[in-house]
């Protein structure tokens, strides 16, 4: 082998291992075990580029190539391609001169989404081109109400949730894809305790189920520190509901503020006090039995802080659970009876595709990431052992 070659083989050798180290450190994170205890850990998330530096809220993964997110000023981002890139567009109102705090969005396919406001006046916005025009579809009146979340059962039949106008949750729903908004008669919208609304999670404090089945989580609170929450459950399309008492401690800033079923009986809600960040304690419940009774099982193996949002994932056949908040994310794989903290990167809302199978995350300042399921298939010798004994030597 001659000099030229010699070098240019010593060159593609050193390439090929700076590439292999920074592919290796992009795919691994530091994970904080307690205050002692630092174990190095591949990274479930994958971080991508939204194009984007405005805080998202919203976020909805149609399938496995159409993610819709949203956020504030106004800002939507769609992909097309499974997250790789993003697309940016603009909701402009005249009412809204910086532009909406758009807090929930619902993708129906690549050309039609649907987006509601939380600010004043609260207003409900559908695309059928993209994202490169938004029409107002309806606007409603009072400077007092909020929108919170919106889901749907189908691609026709979806619902919006408001804070308590007259003392009772408000409700619209459509039957036409999003175009015709109505509220619900007074008597099948419940009544809402004082202080009580729902939680700023990227809109997961609700969930539709099914054909007819909705659930709202609740929290908040204007006298002081309660002990629980509540959850409320409509299986006719919300004609009637049913209250149920959640062991998750409200407040001002604090209260549910993610709520999942895994199946009709198995569900597990989420939140604690976002003012108060590290607290551990009343932060989540589980129930078995369709959302009659609520419990923290015990021993007691809670997320590791605040957590504003959980979601489903299938890995293979087994159903796990993925929770994020502003400090970390933690993965249940016995349906949110045991939580532990798998990833420093924090989030505000995470969200999986219809079939559990692809997963992303959003948050502050553009914030977006892809699920690597990979990573969580099987614990490290160092999470065993630190679950065991609670160190691990750094």
């Amino acid at each position: 082998m001659n000099r030229f070659a010699q070098s240019t083989c010593y060159a593609v050798v050193i390439c090929a291992i700076v590439l292999t180290i920074a592919t290796t450190s992009i795919a691994q994170e530091k994970l904080r075990i307690d205050n002692d205890t630092v174990v190095v850990l591949e990274s479930p998330w994958e971080e991508l580029e939204s194009r984007t530096k405005a805080d998202l809220h919203g976020l909805h993964a149609v399938n496995h190539k159409i993610i819709w997110a949203s956020g504030g000023n106004g800002t939507v981002i769609r992909s097309v391609d499974g997250g790789t890139s993003w697309n940016q567009f603009t909701v402009k109102d005249a009412a809204c001169p910086d532009g909406p705090l758009l807090i929930d969005i619902h993708g129906v396919d690549e050309a039609t989404a649907i987006a509601i406001s939380a600010a004043t006046p609260a207003k409900i916005y559908r695309t059928t081109n993209g994202g490169l025009r938004w029409k107002a579809m309806l606007e409603y009146p009072g400077d007092k109400v909020f929108f919170r979340s919106l889901s749907f059962w189908d691609s026709q039949r979806g619902i919006v949730m408001g804070n308590a106008i007259d003392g009772r949750m408000l409700l619209l729903r459509t039957s036409d894809g999003g175009v015709v908004w109505k509220r619900l008669r007074e008597e099948h919208r419940p009544v809402m305790n004082a202080g009580e609304i729902g939680m700023m999670g990227g809109g997961t404090h609700m969930e539709t189920q099914g054909d007819q089945t909705l659930v709202v989580a609740l929290g908040g609170s204007d006298t002081g520190s309660r002990e629980n929450s509540r959850v409320l459950i409509s299986k006719d399309y919300c004609r009637s509901w049913v209250s149920g008492s959640v062991p998750v401690r409200r407040s001002k800033m604090g209260g549910v503020f993610s709520v999942h079923f895994s199946t009709e009986k198995d569900g597990v809600v989420i939140g604690g006090d976002s003012e108060n960040p590290e607290f551990k304690d009343r932060i989540y419940a589980v129930t078995s039995d369709g959302g009659k009774t609520w419990g923290v099982p015990t021993p007691a193996y809670p997320p590791s802080g605040f957590r504003s949002s959980v979601a489903r994932f299938i890995d293979d056949k087994e159903v796990k659970l993925v929770a994020v908040g502003p400090s970390g994310t933690d993965l249940s794989t016995d349906l949110g009876n045991k939580w532990r903290k798998v990833s420093e990167k924090g989030f505000r809302v995470v969200n999986f595709t219809p079939d559990g199978k692809q997963g992303f995350a959003a948050g502050n300042k553009g914030q977006i990431a892809r699920w690597i399921p990979e990573a969580v298939k099987t614990k490290t010798p160092a999470t065993t052992t630190a679950e065991n004994n609670g160190r691990v030597a750094q």
